[in-house]
């Protein structure tokens, strides 16, 4: 009796398996649909990463306008506690160098100077109208030889990165000559100053510079001035310059101290194209080699000498606020926090992912978010998670 029960049962158990396996078309397809979650730690700015411009450096207004400056105009952004709304665009007047040698400018808070291959010019930011700016063209000395210098090297390897600082509003230097038949006279540099008042209203008509000329020799004891590197940067109201291998401090009333080939005597190092502070403490970079100084720049000692490493010499520190960052130039978008420990430095590389395959030319927090401009455009992410290390975000 049992036996006739479990045959049938058996039989249509095989029976129905054989039409499964012979009708696949049957079948109930189910698609699920997965949503991947990951989410960029660093998103582009898209109004301004359209044309892919180099952007080569900025600066916050407040707390909520960031200004960011290519080599042929200024951009202004809005920026609030959630969003980044419209921009306004100035072209920088007078220049048409597509040149980054030529072209990056210095930003300000409110006012911004760049040169061009025979001007040099300061406007406001932004423009109140045509007339509020000035362009210095300097008087050249007939017989010698005259130019405006190309800043170098690219802002990825410099901070600051503008060859052009200005000092509280009213100060800024360049050379402007050399090689005088009188070579004892010197190389000259123009300091110019003027009344940032006639440039910073609406109704501004345009300031009136006053020139005043100074003389630069190379230090006692070297060879003079060679090669054509050209680096200056504001610290502490003083003009760090170095120029064709010599390394000086003007101050605003034109006084220079020379320093040689280095800020202190050492027997390895390269041109000075890298200034930072930490606290009181100024430093200056020149390969794998920090100098400081602790009183403003007056005097200098090597800090210490890690040429011996990898890691130092290819890095640019940047001031961000009160703490110290660094980049990697030359196609690379490594960003590390800087510690010190006694003479030594401890870096921690931070979250880069999302950023493009450039060069970082400088960082600028604004609002909640914090900014980096590169050479492919402008990318932000929000300031509470920019110390966060490496790690992939899911």
């Amino acid at each position: 009796m049992k036996l006739k029960k479990i045959v049938p049962s058996l039989l249509l158990f095989i029976i129905s398996g054989f039409f499964l396996f012979i009708q696949p078309s049957c079948k109930k397809i189910v698609t699920q649909t997965i949503i991947d979650t990951f989410q960029h730690a660093w998103k582009p700015v898209s109004i301004l990463n359209m044309n892919a411009v180099s952007e080569l450096s900025s600066v916050s207004i407040g707390d909520s306008i960031l200004v960011v400056g290519s080599n042929s105009n200024y951009t202004m952004m809005a920026v609030n506690s959630s969003a980044i709304n419209s921009t306004m665009v100035y072209f920088l007047q007078g220049t048409y160098m597509y040149s980054p040698a030529y072209g990056y400018p210095y930003l300000g808070k409110n006012l911004c100077s760049f040169a061009t291959d025979s001007t040099l010019n300061v406007q406001s930011v932004p423009v109140y109208s045509q007339y509020s700016s000035f362009v210095y063209k300097p008087v050249y000395t007939p017989g010698a030889y005259s130019r405006f210098p190309q800043t170098s090297p690219y802002p990825s390897n410099t901070y600051p990165s503008s060859a052009y600082p200005v000092i509280r509003n009213k100060y800024l230097i360049t050379p402007v000559e050399g090689y005088f038949p009188n070579i004892q006279k010197g190389e000259r540099f123009d300091l110019i100053s003027f009344d940032s008042s006639q440039i910073l209203t609406p109704y501004g008509f345009g300031a009136t510079p006053t020139v005043k000329s100074i003389y630069v020799t190379p230090a006692k004891g070297t060879l003079g001035f060679s090669g054509s590197g050209y680096f200056c940067a504001a610290f502490f109201n003083n003009f760090f310059v170095y120029y064709e291998s010599q390394f000086f401090r003007i101050d605003t009333l034109g006084n220079v101290k020379q320093f040689g080939y280095l800020p202190a005597p050492y027997s390895n190092g390269y041109g000075i194209y890298n200034m930072f502070t930490v606290g009181n403490t100024l430093f200056a970079k020149s390969g794998g080699i920090l100098f400081s100084s602790t009183d403003q720049g007056e005097t200098w000692n090597v800090f210490n000498d890690f040429s011996n490493t990898t890691t130092v010499g290819w890095l640019t520190f940047r001031n961000v606020g009160n703490k110290l960052y660094a980049t990697i130039a030359d196609l690379n978008t490594q960003l590390f926090k800087v510690a010190f420990n006694g003479k030594n430095l401890n870096f921690s590389e931070l979250n880069n992912d999302g950023l493009e395959n450039s060069i970082i030319t400088s960082i600028t927090p604004c609002g909640k978010f914090i900014f980096i401009t590169t050479a492919t455009g402008v990318y932000y992410r929000d300031t509470a998670k920019f110390d966060q290390l490496k790690t992939p975000i899911r």
